[in-house]
């Protein structure tokens, strides 16, 4: 929940701090808390990372150094939000692969029960669905993320499916 914290306060403070233009864009302000959020999850990896290590299954190897790795991750994929412009959909695409992929991690600790530094045993349960919030709050910050899923939406909508019949969507039950 720490990460949680961090991010909200992170919004806020980029909200209330004032631009050379004036008043910062809530979705700039997003990025900006969230790339906050990666940097300081990626440094709690190296500050305290044997609370790091029950979130971890017991046969992944070098847990030691899985976690430094996620951490480095953590670090540069935070930095990668605050990048110029173009860059910036690609580091959230990234973000989201990188939020999915450790999802896993968090599933274990819930059902092992693990003992997390500063966590309860039952906040591990509360890891899990803000899982989602966080993906959302990348995606949402980062404007033209979604656009190549949207394409590919647009794409099947307008190509020939199956038997020469275009895609359509139900019709609605009366």
């Amino acid at each position: 929940m720490v990460l949680l914290a961090v991010l909200v306060a992170g919004f806020l403070v980029a909200m209330l701090v004032p631009t050379r233009d004036g008043r910062r864009a809530p979705r700039a302000a997003a990025r900006l808390a969230m790339a906050l959020a990666m940097v300081f999850a990626g440094v709690s990896h190296f500050a305290a990372p044997a609370s790091f290590i029950p979130l971890l299954p017991e046969f992944v190897p070098a847990p030691e150094a899985v976690i430094a790795a996620t951490g480095v991750i953590e670090v540069l994929l935070g930095a990668g939000l605050v990048v110029p412009r173009g860059w910036r959909r690609h580091v959230a695409l990234l973000l989201v692969a990188y939020l999915v992929a450790v999802f896993p991690a968090n599933v274990h600790a819930a059902v092992a029960g693990a003992q997390i530094e500063g966590l309860g045993g039952g906040n591990n349960w509360l890891r899990l669905p803000f899982q989602a919030v966080y993906i959302t709050w990348v995606l949402w910050a980062v404007p033209g993320t979604c656009e190549p899923a949207r394409a590919v939406i647009r794409r099947l909508r307008n190509e020939r499916i199956t038997h020469g019949a275009p895609l359509r969507r139900r019709p609605p039950r009366p």
